[in-house]
């Protein structure tokens, strides 16, 4: 009976050890979103023309944004930028059918011919945080089923919607 006992509880304790994730997600990022799903759906579809427009982030790698968060993203032909640029979330990129390089730009806080920068002051939340580390990973661009477009490269993924 002792040895019944023992092997049920030893069973609980190895199924609490299995492995999980143990990346913390930003507060406001839901991580029961399937990572992996749309990544393989935007491989299907064929890449977007362009990225440059108004954009609304509706992932971080695979996660929605929940909460009270809104994250606005413009893209034109050279940069990839949101606010507070001055906390550096401004990248430099190039776009070819699918494939992406980008580079962050410089900081706008940096002083120029002699003239002290601005201060930047502004609290980021962890979401946006998040959102630049993707960016900096992106290597390429497809299309999701629902229109939308999936940046991706360095196991991260940012989801976009036009506005």
């Amino acid at each position: 009976m002792r040895a019944r006992a023992f092997l049920v509880l030893s069973a609980l304790v190895l199924v609490g050890c299995g492995s999980r994730d143990d990346r913390a997600a930003p507060q406001g990022v839901d991580r029961s979103a399937n990572e992996s799903a749309p990544q393989a759906q935007a491989k299907t579809l064929p890449p977007p023309d362009s990225l440059v427009g108004e954009w609304r982030v509706a992932g971080i790698d695979g996660n929605s944004l929940t909460g009270n968060i809104g994250i606005a993203v413009s893209i034109d032909e050279n940069t990839i930028g949101y606010e507070p640029r001055c906390r550096g979330f401004v990248w430099n990129y190039r776009y070819a059918r699918g494939e992406v390089g980008v580079t962050r730009a410089p900081p706008l806080n940096s002083p120029v011919d002699g003239v002290p920068a601005p201060v930047c002051l502004v609290a980021v939340p962890p979401e946006l945080i998040a959102l630049g580390k993707a960016f900096d990973a992106v290597e390429q661009a497809g299309r999701t089923p629902e229109n939308g477009v999936l940046l991706s490269g360095g196991g991260h993924s940012v989801t976009l919607f036009s506005q």
